[in-house]
Parts: C-alpha cells; structure tokens; sequence
C-alpha cells in the first residue's frame, strides 16, 4: 500500500490543536523561534510551511531571518530566546554556516528539533527528551505500516528481530534513528550511498529506510519482496521541462513492497506535525 503522509498528518494536526487550547486554559500559548540564516528557496519553503501549520493549531511562530549576519549574531538573538520565557522552541532551518557553533548554543529544553549534543546523547542512553522530528515521523509511520499490513505479532514486538536497512548516516536522521530502532530490538545495518555491494546489505531488509538526496538510488532489484520501504530523501529533479520533487526511491519499487511512502505527500508532512509535537511537549514541560 502507499501510505497517505497528509491524511496522516491532518490527524494529528487535529489533535495538537486540542492540545493547544489546553495549554491556552492554563495560562501557556506555546512559542516556536525558527532561526532562518540560509537565503534558498527551499530552506523558504520549509520554514513557510512551518509557519503554516503553527497558524493553523493556534502556536505562535516567529521567523528570525538573517542575511549573510556574523555567526556572533546569530548566536546572541539564540541566547535572548533561550532566556525569553515566553519562548518554548528554537530551531535553526539547515543547512547554517559554522553549524557546530551555532547548534551548541540552543538550550537542549528548547531544543525541538533535538540537535544538540546533549539531547542526541540522551538518545545513545536510552533516555530521549525528544526525538529528532524526522525520527519520530518515520518510527511512527513504520508501527502504521505494521497496523496497515495486519502483521500478528505483538505492537511492542514487532520490531523484535526484523532486519532494517538504513541508507544516510546523519545526525538528523539516519544514526538516532539506527539507535531507537536497535534498542527496540531490530538488527540495524547503517550505510551510505557509498556503501560497497549496497543492495547485499538492502536485500535482507524487512523494513528499508533511505535518507540521502540521492535520486532513484533505490531501486526494484534492491529491495526484498513485500519489505516496508521508508522514502525520506527529498530531491529536485527536471522532467521534461517541469521540477519535479522526487525521493531515493524509483516508483518501481512499489510493486515488491507491502507498504511505501511517496515523495512527496509522505514522510514530510508526518515530521511538520511532529515538530510541533516537540514543541507542545517542551510548553508543558517548561512552565
């Protein structure tokens, strides 16, 4: 089947705007900062559709843009937020010049989009404070795939010795995600693009997550009969004259799989939705 990343994500938007007003009786009106240094349209684009959605669930969402400003002053209007107590998330929209730097000084209790140190560390111990959006959107998507595919074993048991194949190695995404998974029970290869004998690796996978950029990277001959295919990467591609949004995996391999997500109308709008999870989460926690 292919999975409906809208439908999805409608649902929950339904959901936090609930959790909204809730927070709203109790005196709280959750705050996100998105620190906007990057002058891409595409980076415009997913800082708008952010925008979009906290309008729509009642959050109030400020966009800091900066055009070609110091490293110093991006990290000083991040310290004025983190000591603003009316402000409950910051993120900074990748990629960022000196990233390292400017990540560091978020605090790990604002951190929503969890990119410091401290709160992917938590993750490697087992005690997540929150869970990078994409992660949390593509863990989600696979106990869908499970509901939606009728598997018989046990919800928290699932994952218990499946073989799953990740292909992306960051930080946002694939080497958190290899780590929750691992710790659920699953055997997790982590590779790359440039991984020798790729589909050896991807072949075995029940359940195949790629993550790189890198059009069509997976094919059919890849994939294992009825596997779960998780597409995250997100591409350009021009197509008879026209852009086309495109992920890793050629369209294909939907015929081997049991259960695909699109690109785009997949794994994206699930990650928006979850974004604002983290959000609501650190409003609640931080009063």
């Amino acid at each position: 089947m292919i999975f409906d990343g809208k439908a999805f994500a409608q649902q929950k938007e339904i959901n936090l705007r609930s959790e909204v007003e809730d927070l709203k009786k109790r005196g709280i009106t959750p705050k996100l900062v998105s620190i906007l240094a990057d002058n891409s349209p595409e980076s415009a684009l997913y800082v708008s559709l952010k925008a979009k959605f906290a309008q729509r669930i009642g959050v109030l969402f400020d966009v800091h843009h900066f055009d070609n400003e110091r490293t110093e002053v991006i990290i000083e209007d991040i310290k004025k937020a983190n000591s603003d107590p009316s402000v409950h998330g910051v993120m900074v929209q990748l990629p960022v010049i000196d990233e390292e730097k400017i990540l560091t000084e978020i605090s790990p209790k604002k951190d929503v989009d969890c990119l410091t140190e401290e709160n992917l560390g938590l993750i490697v111990i087992g005690k997540p404070r929150f869970l990078p959006a994409t992660v949390k959107a593509v863990i989600e998507i696979v106990q869908n795939a499970k509901r939606k595919t009728q598997d018989e074993e046990p919800k928290d048991k699932w994952l218990a010795g499946k073989n799953v194949c990740i292909i992306g190695a960051s930080i946002i995404v694939g080497k958190p995600l290899a780590i929750i998974l691992s710790d659920v029970g699953a055997t997790v290869t982590l590779c790359r693009s440039t991984t020798q004998n790729l589909p050896e690796h991807t072949r075995k996978a029940d359940i195949l997550v790629s993550a790189t950029g890198a059009v069509d990277l997976v094919k059919k001959e890849m994939v294992k009969e009825g596997a779960v295919v998780i597409d995250v990467g997100i591409s350009e591609l021009l197509r008879e004259g026209k852009f086309r949004v495109v992920g890793d995996v050629n369209e294909e391999v939907v015929g081997k799989t049991s259960f695909l997500t699109p690109v785009p109308g997949g794994v994206g709008p699930v990650t928006v939705a979850c974004l604002f999870e983290n959000l609501l989460q650190a409003a609640g926690n931080l009063r």
